[in-house]
Parts: structure tokens; C-alpha cells; sequence
């Protein structure tokens, strides 16, 4: 999928949740932080395009399966949307960004940023702080070391 078909099913809410995985997360940030002028525009569309893709899988998952218990909770909070992470996550990445670089170059050179444990933000975050509730909702300052930019 070109990087336009990739943004237009995301806006859409067209991806499956088997295609909505944390590389899809970062690559989603990644464009609009290359297409958006300013970082804070590129925030607002990730934010709210996660939570509106989130609310899209809700919703299939309760038409597709009606009887079917929900799943259990993630015990760091990282199931559904998570504003500390996503306000994070798109602050690194834009330290990271390089004119004219494709995604796979900004993949190959950033590996940590697709690890799923977050070690790119546990340079920053303790994860009592990065994991608490209250990150769940509001963006909180790292504890450990700031953030670049």
C-alpha cells in the first residue's frame, strides 16, 4: 500500500485491526509530520484520527459480535488511545524526521522507534509515570529525561 492509499484508509477508517499495529502507528505519524506544516497540526490529526479509528473498531467489533465479552484490559493502559504516548511518540518521531527520506530509510534508521515495549519513550518516561492514569488522558512531562525539540 502507497503511503496515500495508507493515510486515505486510515482517515476513512477503511484498515482492519490486524493492519492497525504499532509500525502502522508510527508510519501514520511519520506522514503527516511530513506533510503537515506545523508539529502541532501533525498532533491533532494523529490524535484525532486514533480516536476515531478506535471508535470505528469498537463499533465493528460489537456488530460483528454481539455476545462476545470484551477483552481483557492491558495492564500498562495502552489498549485504546492514550494521550501521552501519542504526544510523545509524534514529539520523537519529528526530532527524527529528515527531509526527502522515505519511510523505509526513517525505519532503518530509527529501529527503536518500532519496538513495541517503547523504549523510545522509556529514555523519557518512567513507566509508573508513562503507564499512570492520569497519562492516559492528558499529556504528561517526562520524568526522566525531556523531550527532544
Amino acid at each position: 500500500m502507497t503511503d496515500d492509499e495508507f493515510l486515505t484508509a486510515f482517515e476513512e477508517c477503511r484498515l482492519v485491526r490486524t493492519d492497525w499495529t504499532h509500525e502502522a502507528h508510527v508510519r501514520m505519524a511519520w506522514l503527516y509530520l511530513m506533510r503537515v506544516e506545523a508539529k502541532a497540526g501533525a498532533v491533532d490529526r494523529v490524535r484525532g484520527g486514533i480516536q476515531k479509528l478506535n471508535a470505528t473498531f469498537v463499533h465493528r467489533d460489537r456488530l460483528e459480535n454481539p455476545n462476545r465479552p470484551p477483552k481483557p484490559k492491558d495492564p500498562r493502559g495502552l489498549d485504546g488511545y492514550h494521550e501521552t504516548v501519542t504526544v510523545a511518540f509524534v514529539t520523537v518521531i519529528a526530532s527524527r524526521v529528515k527531509a526527502n527520506e522515505d519511510f523505509a530509510a526513517f525505519r532503518a534508521r530509527n529501529p527503536d522507534l518500532f519496538d513495541r515495549n517503547l523504549s523510545a519513550l522509556l529514555r523519557h518516561y518512567s513507566p509508573e509515570r508513562l503507564y499512570s492514569l492520569p497519562a492516559r488522558t492528558q499529556f504528561l512531562e517526562p520524568d526522566l529525561e525531556p523531550l527532544p525539540g
